[in-house]
C-alpha cells in the first residue's frame, strides 16, 4: 500500500514536491546532454530517440544518488535500491525512448516539447514506482539529518 496511517497523503505529497524539486536538477542535466547529442544526430533518422536514450542512461545514476539522499526517507540499502531503480528505469527507458522516437522522429513533433512531455509523464511514473519498489515503506524511515549523521559516523570509523 502506498498510503497508510503511518504514511498519509500529506507526507506523500510533500515527498512528491521534494521529488519534483530534486528532479529539476536531474532534468536540467539530462536536457543539456540531450540537446547537445540531438544536434549531433547520432543515429540517422532517430536523432531525438538516440539522444534521449543516452541522456536518460547518464542521468539515471545522478537521479538515484540525489533521490536516495534528498527525496525518499527510506533506509533501504544503497545497492538494493540501486538495483531496483535500474530495473524500473530500464523499463521506463525502453518505453520512453520508443515514445520520443515515435512522436519526434517519426511524426515530426518538436523534439524539445516531446522531451518535456516525456519527462512529465515518465517522471511521475518513476516517482510512484521508486516509492513503492525501490524505497518501500516496509523498510522503515530515516530522516535526512539521520542519514547525514549516519554517513558522518561511517566516515569517522
Amino acid at each position: 500500500m502506498l498510503v497508510n496511517e503511518d504514511y498519509p497523503w500529506s507526507k506523500l505529497i510533500r515527498e512528491y514536491v521534494m521529488y519534483c524539486a530534486v528532479g529539476c536538477i536531474n532534468v536540467a542535466v539530462m536536457f543539456l546532454i540531450y540537446y547537445w547529442l540531438e544536434g549531433m544526430a547520432l543515429v540517422e533518422g532517430f536523432p531525438a530517440a538516440s539522444a534521449w536514450a543516452i541522456a536518460y542512461l547518464v542521468s539515471t545514476w545522478q537521479a538515484h544518488f540525489l533521490h536516495r539522499w534528498l527525496t525518499f526517507e527510506s533506509p533501504t540499502g544503497y545497492t538494493q535500491s540501486l538495483i531496483v531503480m535500474l530495473v524500473i528505469y530500464g523499463i521506463l527507458w525502453l518505453i520512453s525512448t520508443a515514445s520520443i522516437a515515435y512522436f519526434s522522429d517519426i511524426l515530426g513533433y518538436n523534439h524539445i516539447i516531446i522531451f518535456f512531455i516525456n519527462e512529465a509523464i515518465f517522471g511521475f511514473l518513476s516517482f510512484l514506482t521508486l516509492r513503492w519498489l525501490a524505497f518501500p515503506l516496509s523498510d522503515g524511515r530515516i530522516t535526512r539529518s539521520e542519514r547525514l549523521a549516519e554517513f558522518k559516523e561511517r566516515r569517522r570509523a
